[in-house]
């Protein structure tokens, strides 16, 4: 049964539980029938949540109280809707559209995907189960508004960077060649967020695909360009369902219930004849 949720008969299935529901509860205000009557369900819901409130049961008063208010809400909201106090009411019609969808996507969350659909629904959005991207580097600033000629400095910087044996290339001897900024000269095992919150997206995308172990030039940040050597770089490869197993189902019912939803709304539309293609360049 697991398997059927992806067919659009199952979607058609949901839809018709939805609208026989919705039909069953407003049935009898569109039958014509006045009499208001109060049900032992709603009795009992009006004991639980005095309960839960108060921390007691009701006594006969109290509950004989709740009933009369319970039935002076009904009498109330069925004379305003005969007198159209709803219509055009946005927040009613609001909270309504809300308390459906709530239905719809509640049917949908109830089935339990199988590993086979995880594992496909995991393979169609690879990119987003990736392990978290991990850098260490070595970076050098250059202050755009310091230097009529950006682009030679860095080139001249990196010829002298290149020119000093491997004992020479200090940090204190490279940020001698550099521009002062807060940021520091070396890190270690940070995160692809912390890099592009530290220096920028743009900056950290550079890192994915830069050679290891050399000095590039104007790789660029939202400060200005820097000379960048980076020495290590690890993560960014495919998790396994185990290893993801709890966000890969919650986006996958997620998804689910945006599917009823859609389709739900599609059937509506068709029952009620509407039309969506609207001409905004009119009027």
């Amino acid at each position: 049964m697991k398997t059927l949720l992806k067919e659009p008969l199952l979607h058609f299935l949901l839809l018709g539980a939805v609208l026989f529901y919705l039909y069953a509860i407003t049935a009898n205000s569109e039958s014509g029938d006045d009499k208001i009557a109060i049900s032992q369900a709603n009795i009992t819901q009006l004991q639980y949540s005095f309960e839960k409130t108060r921390q007691r049961k009701p006594s006969e008063q109290e509950l004989d109280a709740l009933i009369k208010n319970f039935l002076k809400e009904q009498v109330a909201y069925q004379k305003g809707v005969e007198m159209g106090l709803l219509d055009g009411d946005t927040i009613i019609q609001k909270r309504i559209q809300q308390k459906v969808e709530f239905i719809v996507e509640d049917l949908a969350s109830g089935y339990e995907p199988s590993d086979e659909e995880l594992t496909a629904f995991l393979n169609a959005h690879r990119d987003d189960y990736r392990s978290e991207r991990v850098f260490s580097f070595m970076q050098l600033y250059f202050d755009p508004t310091k230097h009529d000629d950006l682009n030679t400095r860095l080139d001249n910087t990196l010829m002298k960077i290149n020119s000093l044996a491997s004992t020479e290339q200090t940090s204190e001897n490279l940020l001698a060649l550099s521009d002062n900024i807060y940021l520091d000269y070396q890190y270690s095992d940070i995160s692809y967020g912390l890099v592009a919150r530290y220096f920028g997206s743009e900056f950290a995308d550079s890192l994915m695909k830069m050679p290891m172990d050399s000095w590039q030039s104007e790789v660029k940040s939202g400060y200005g360009l820097h000379l960048v050597s980076l020495t290590a770089r690890r993560g960014g490869q495919v998790q396994s369902l185990a290893e993801v197993r709890t966000q890969v189902k919650k986006d996958w019912l997620n998804q689910q219930r945006q599917i009823s939803l859609d389709n739900f709304y599609q059937a509506l539309f068709v029952e009620y004849q509407v039309d969506s293609q609207i001409d905004l360049s009119a009027g």
